[in-house]
């Protein structure tokens, strides 16, 4: 193992870490702050942050043309501003593992179908069967014809909403980078979906709520923050520099796993059987569809955005 290599495999571990962990700190966070002033905190500081790092790092910007806007738009508002409303009001609803195993497993489904349909993208035998498989996974980790809560399975279907729109997310990311660096295109989605979050924010009255929130709730949105975003953006963007996006994104499928695990452990959330089984069959899934063959290189340069799910 090179030196390159070691280091991506440390940037990519703790990018799995910190994607992982926003499950349990968006739990905590929507129990004292509602789900629009959560975010719109979160990628106001966060679109400041990855600005002051892109610049202090000498990373270029990409200029934006007025034909751009359409595309920073359909980025800032799917993964930005509609998929964390569904991400964090999923989670006043059902528990966080559940939505670290549905949104990681199935947002990879959610984009290799659409990529199929809009860009034509070869899914293959190996990726139908991932398909399938991460689809029979999912129906037991819901199991809507079980003791499944009406709360949590409106919660789960928040969450399944919210990896289909990752998965729009991802073929307008594509479409992105072949006008956008990874570094650009991120700080643009980002700082676009602030500008719609803040006046939703405003409307459901949340400053009160920041106000008198608790420590834990406060330390939960900066990590939601600076680990959850900044961190884990800058730690996937290093890794795919030294060993390429196809490689990296095997450490996708460390994600639902953290999840879970630090879920059971700082949440004491219990997991049934059918969740766990239903777990490691969308993991099954999800490296099928991960590894379906090989990719045009250009293409596996500019997957790196579909790694982040959280």
């Amino acid at each position: 193992m090179t030196r390159d290599e070691r280091t991506a495999y440390i940037m990519l571990t703790g990018m799995a870490i910190c994607f992982g962990g926003t499950w349990v700190a968006g739990a905590v966070a929507v129990d004292a702050a509602p789900p629009f002033t959560i975010a719109a905190i979160r990628f106001g500081v966060a679109s400041v942050l990855l600005y002051a790092w892109a610049k202090l790092t000498n990373r270029p910007l990409s200029r934006v043309e007025r034909s751009d806007w359409p595309i920073i738009a359909g980025l800032g508002l799917t993964a930005i501003a509609g998929y964390n409303w569904l991400f964090l009001t999923g989670l006043t609803l059902a528990p966080a593992s559940d939505g670290a195993i549905i949104v990681p497993g199935l947002a990879p489904v959610f984009t290799a179908v659409i990529a199929g349909a809009v860009l034509h993208e070869r899914l293959g035998l190996r990726g139908f069967i991932g398909l399938a498989v991460a689809a029979f996974g999912l129906f037991l980790v819901v199991n809507p014809v079980g003791g499944t809560t009406d709360h949590r399975l409106l919660g789960d279907l928040l969450f399944i909403a919210g990896a289909a729109l990752w998965g729009v997310y991802s073929v307008i990311a594509r479409v992105a980078s072949r006008r956008f660096s990874a570094v650009s295109a991120t700080l643009y989605g980002t700082a676009f979906g602030t500008l719609v979050l803040i006046p939703a924010a405003i409307l459901e009255g949340g400053e009160a709520s920041i106000a008198t929130a608790p420590a834990g709730a406060l330390l939960s949105i900066g990590y939601l923050t600076v680990f959850g975003t900044v961190l884990a953006f800058v730690f996937l963007n290093m890794g795919v520099a030294r060993i390429g996006a196809a490689r990296a994104s095997a450490f996708a499928l460390l994600v639902p796993i953290i999840g879970v695990l630090s879920s059971v452990a700082l949440l004491g959330e219990k997991l049934g059987p059918l969740t766990l089984v239903g777990g490691a069959v969308v993991l099954i899934g999800l490296w099928l569809i991960e590894h379906r063959g090989q990719q045009p290189a250009q293409e596996r340069t500019h997957r790196e955005p579909a790694v982040r799910t959280g």
